[in-house]
């Protein structure tokens, strides 16, 4: 889902002085976080963003930018290219086995196969209303794509590029992950709730409860532990057990995550936060885990990818702007100028 488009002055003033949060203050933590700041790319107009994903063949992280996929060069952060049109875009996949990507056209409702060489559509397909989320699994090879409106999942073969089937979902999706076993897990925004879906059948075998969580977006899975991350709108996290759907832990993050993501080699969970905020999770022996660190970042800063070898984060945010009139200063709005790209590395 994406950022919302305009900010309340009054909410933002409250938050920049409960927070505190600039690129200096972000720059000046990084001696002592556990991640430092290391870059800042500005990729433009338009003014708003959603979900982004890294590739580790080109290295190159796919941003989903409004009507345009920015297909970013990771090491310079320069943009090597578009994919386009879109109307809505949301997620991206890619599969370099194939030579190919995955976007889709959230108001369109179509996916979107475009080629990694030139990024010209290949071809598009018809999938759901409102569609939002995509991944691909390499187990089954299919490229997976949830619908908000439509509480669905359609199952595409990315060797054929044809829908295979469409499975109802008993909600409204966010976003999802698959663990490489035939599963997909769907975070249900509209109930807290978190869905297992056996791909094999073609529908979902349970549904969890997410206690105290409200709005789940955000979701990981670490397949080293079978465990599940997924952040809720209400500030919290929830670590599940993917086997049988338990909750170990609900620990405090930033308010209005969009995206987790996790680093196995670290054995760490984080959560992008629209309040400014990375929160960083440290999972240990015994389903224990606790809040490691919470890193300054940019408002609106909800959008996340990660480099899994190195364990560089990439988080999409805007620099803001006055987008209404100075004649009645009670109605001051806010909004963005833009992408831009923040690279946050490990110093540890």
């Amino acid at each position: 889902m994406t950022y919302p488009k305009i900010l309340a002055a009054v909410a933002t003033a409250t938050a920049s002085a409960l927070l505190g949060v600039t690129p200096v203050a972000a720059q000046s933590a990084k001696t002592t976080a556990d991640y430092e700041l290391v870059g800042d790319y500005q990729l433009g107009a338009p003014s708003f963003w959603d979900y982004l994903t890294y590739e580790p063949v080109s290295h190159r992280v796919f941003a989903s930018h409004v009507d345009r996929i920015e297909v970013i060069d990771a090491k310079s952060g320069k943009s090597v290219g578009q994919v386009k049109p879109f109307h809505d875009a949301h997620g991206v996949a890619i599969v370099p086995d194939l030579g190919k990507g995955y976007a889709d056209s959230g108001d369109d409702g179509v996916l979107k196969v475009f080629s990694l060489t030139d990024f010209h559509i290949l071809k598009t397909i018809k999938v759901a209303d409102d569609a939002d989320g995509v991944i691909y699994d390499p187990g089954s090879k299919t490229v997976l794509v949830v619908a908000g409106d439509s509480k669905n999942l359609t199952v595409v073969s990315a060797t054929e590029d044809r829908v295979v089937k469409t499975i109802a979902l008993p909600g409204k999706p966010e976003f999802f992950a698959v663990d490489g076993h035939n599963h997909a897990f769907v975070n249900i925004a509209d109930t807290g709730s978190l869905s297992r879906v056996d791909l094999d059948k073609g529908a979902v075998t349970d549904t969890w409860k997410l206690n105290g969580c409200e709005k789940p977006h955000g979701l990981a899975y670490d397949a080293g532990t079978n465990r599940l991350f997924s952040s809720c709108a209400n500030a919290r996290m929830i670590v599940v057990d993917a086997a049988s759907g338990k909750n170990l832990a609900n620990l405090p993050i930033g308010t209005n995550s969009d995206a987790v993501v996790v680093d196995s080699t670290r054995r760490r969970a984080f959560s992008a936060n629209a309040d400014g905020t990375l929160t960083i999770v440290s999972e240990q022996d015994g389903d224990q885990f606790s809040v490691q660190r919470i890193v300054p970042t940019f408002f609106g800063g909800r959008n996340m990818t990660i480099d899994a070898t190195t364990g560089t984060l990439y988080i999409a945010h805007g620099n803001m702007k006055l987008m209404s009139s100075l004649k009645d200063l009670t109605q001051l709005r806010f909004g963005w100028d833009g992408l831009n790209l923040a690279v946050f590395k490990p110093n540890n």
